[in-house]
């Protein structure tokens, strides 16, 4: 009787399985390159359904300007480069150890996700 009432909760992803997920671009945006080599992400989105959306514009931008290393990892995503890979490419750049460009890529990836800039494919 209680297995009526209690939810499935999907299991967290593993390190490795996160790992292995694919950055992806979103619908809607676009990226050029700005002075210095640096890329300068705009992000288009529609305006939110509801009393609030009829006062924003039709389309939304917003735009993000990256430094040198954001844009070393932006341009690493092809949609088919996996995070390891891209962290591969981020050590063999810069020479820092593995476990620092871990955590520095998987947190500008999580940024690039919270803005809305990409979405990561889990297989």
């Amino acid at each position: 009787m209680s297995s009526i009432f209690s939810r499935r909760k999907t299991p967290p992803l593993d390190r490795r399985r996160s790992l292995d997920g694919v950055p992806v671009l979103n619908e809607g945006v676009s990226s050029s390159r700005g002075d210095a080599d640096r890329v300068i992400i705009t992000i288009r989105r529609p305006r939110r359904a509801g009393l609030m959306g009829r006062f924003q514009p039709a389309v939304i931008e917003r735009t993000v300007k990256l430094d040198e290393l954001g844009s070393f990892v932006f341009r690493q995503i092809d949609n088919s480069k996996n995070a390891r890979a891209i962290i591969d490419a981020f050590v063999g750049r810069y020479q820092l150890n593995r476990r620092e460009a871990t955590l520095s890529t998987v947190a500008f990836l999580k940024s690039l996700v919270k803005r809305g800039v990409i979405s990561i494919a889990v297989k």
